[in-house]
């Protein structure tokens, strides 16, 4: 059952998700604040389960309650609970029905995972199940059974319907590239954390011209200077430039000449991820990168899904 919770900023979330309603409501009991601390702690250890954690810790206060009317003293309470906790985790280590032998096995991971989805996306979970357990293997580091959740992403593209999703083995920015260059294979990545423009000075100057040749030199030289930088680009062998901000028409131009992908993110997250996922650092100034700032992609295309 979907339950409606407003947080304490108005905003509303429809969920029957426990930990999703525990995290957004305001809990001022002190009792009740360690349920939810439990709640969270079993959340961020293993991403479901949060619901069960809530109950069962309902149910003991409930039977603790009974306890006290009884006249037993809450230390009595404690020293019964703990001995009934050391039963329980030795009953578990016996109740195991299977063990993960190979977490690199992508059919053996998923008859696993499919109990976890079903508890959110119930009749999805063939499907949904095999999707993550893909994008966890490719996250997966090699030789290493834990990796950062924050590497898996979800991209959400309008139109199309739930068959339509596909696990991609790489990044995926819903932006298409400024030039008419759309797919390079093998190539270097230069990342600007600037817009890509002329660059325009603090203060304002006055400039006289005394006849037409000197302003037409005047922007010549100024268009001059930046074809260089663009031109310095494609000699250190850069065929993809990410910038985050705006890109000037005079830079597309140049950009275009040179054969070179430009694509502007207008988001700094999604900028640093790029940056972590290709390998390169984010630049600030205009200018060609030193090599080791230059990333590298295998192949980076533009495709285009329900328009």
């Amino acid at each position: 059952m979907n339950k409606m919770v407003i947080n304490h900023l108005e905003r509303l979330f429809v969920t029957s998700d426990a930990a999703t309603i525990i995290k957004e409501s305001d809990i001022n009991h002190p009792a009740a604040k360690m349920i939810a601390m439990a709640a969270k702690m079993q959340e961020n250890e293993c991403g479901d389960g949060s619901n069960f954690v809530i109950t069962l810790a309902g149910e003991l206060m409930a039977q603790a309650q009974s306890l006290l009317q009884m006249g037993l003293h809450p230390s009595e309470i404690l020293i019964g609970y703990e001995k009934a906790f050391n039963f329980a985790v030795e009953e578990f280590e016996k109740a195991s029905t299977y063990s993960l032998k190979d977490i690199t096995d992508q059919e053996e991971v998923l008859k696993c995972m499919k109990a976890s989805v079903a508890s959110k996306q119930y009749g999805l979970e063939d499907t949904l199940g095999k999707l993550v357990t893909q994008a966890c293997l490719y996250a997966m580091p090699r030789g290493k059974t834990t990796f950062s959740v924050d590497n898996i992403r979800v991209q959400k593209i309008l139109g199309g319907g739930f068959s339509d999703s596909e696990v991609i083995r790489g990044m995926v920015v819903i932006r298409q590239s400024e030039t008419s260059v759309h797919h390079v294979t093998k190539a270097k990545v230069a990342v600007f954390n600037a817009n890509i423009e002329m660059q325009q000075g603090e203060t304002k100057g006055t400039v006289l011209f005394t006849n037409a040749d000197e302003l037409e030199n005047y922007t010549r030289t100024e268009e001059e200077r930046f074809e260089a930088i663009i031109k310095g680009l494609a000699e250190a062998g850069v065929r993809v430039v990410i910038a985050s901000g705006a890109i000037s028409e005079t830079a597309v131009h140049f950009f275009e000449k040179y054969k070179i992908m430009a694509i502007k993110i207008m988001s700094k997250w999604e900028l640093k991820r790029i940056a972590r996922a290709v390998g390169a650092t984010p630049v600030i100034k205009i200018e060609t990168p030193k090599p080791e700032e230059i990333g590298f992609a295998d192949e980076v295309h533009f495709r285009e899904i329900s328009s």
